[in-house]
């Protein structure tokens, strides 16, 4: 499938990765491993909003992701404007209580990549073949936003490719703002894609 992941990470992506606060450790299960990266928002260039809310677990059969940061004040950040692709949406506006989705990007072959790994990797034929997974959705109304999911070797992409190196693929956390809860937008409203990275909170492993 061709999606339009195609608005490029800012030049500061790759600063954020160097920067990054990482953190390996086993993880108690047999050849599992936990990283810890810093959650920046919004944008890849914003400031660090928790230290060390993002949570990846790699194994040899898939990656599962955990982020928690403080819930954003509503009416307090950026909302994405309507859009047509890769999914419609109208405006995302403030309310009480809003909704939010974690993706999960992967860049199988990272040293591919067009530097930094951005949207112009994603997709089966490019040389990172990078993928992007709807890992969780969620409705917030306290004081914690917490997102967590799983991405195996056998989950279907939202767009690019599957997930093909669990151990060495370069994965990015995206936390997406919807506004507020609209039912009739449901599931879509915390499954679809909105915004692009200037709209995200993103931790980068």
């Amino acid at each position: 499938m061709k999606v339009q992941f195609r608005t490029r990470y800012v030049a500061a992506a790759a600063l954020t990765l160097i920067a990054t606060a990482l953190i390996v450790t086993p993880a108690g299960a047999a050849g599992v491993t936990s990283e810890t990266s810093d959650v920046r928002g919004q944008g890849p260039a914003g400031p660090v909003v928790s230290v060390d809310g993002a949570v990846l677990q790699r194994s040899a059969t898939g990656l599962s992701a955990k982020l928690t940061m403080p819930t954003p004040e509503p009416g307090t950040y950026n909302y994405p404007p309507a859009q047509t692709a890769p999914f419609p949406f109208p405006a995302a506006v403030p309310g009480h209580p809003e909704a939010y989705s974690l993706w999960v990007f992967v860049f199988n072959y990272p040293a591919l990549c067009s530097q930094p790994c951005d949207g112009n990797d994603v997709g089966v034929v490019t040389p990172a073949q990078g993928g992007a997974f709807n890992a969780a959705g969620h409705l917030v109304g306290g004081s914690t936003l917490q997102l967590d999911g799983r991405v195996s070797m056998n989950s279907t992409p939202f767009g690019g490719s599957r997930l093909l190196e669990p151990l060495t693929a370069e994965v990015h956390f995206a936390v997406a703002p919807h506004g507020a809860l609209d039912p009739s937008l449901l599931p879509d409203q915390i499954t679809k894609p909105i915004g692009n990275p200037s709209f995200w909170w993103i931790a980068i492993f």
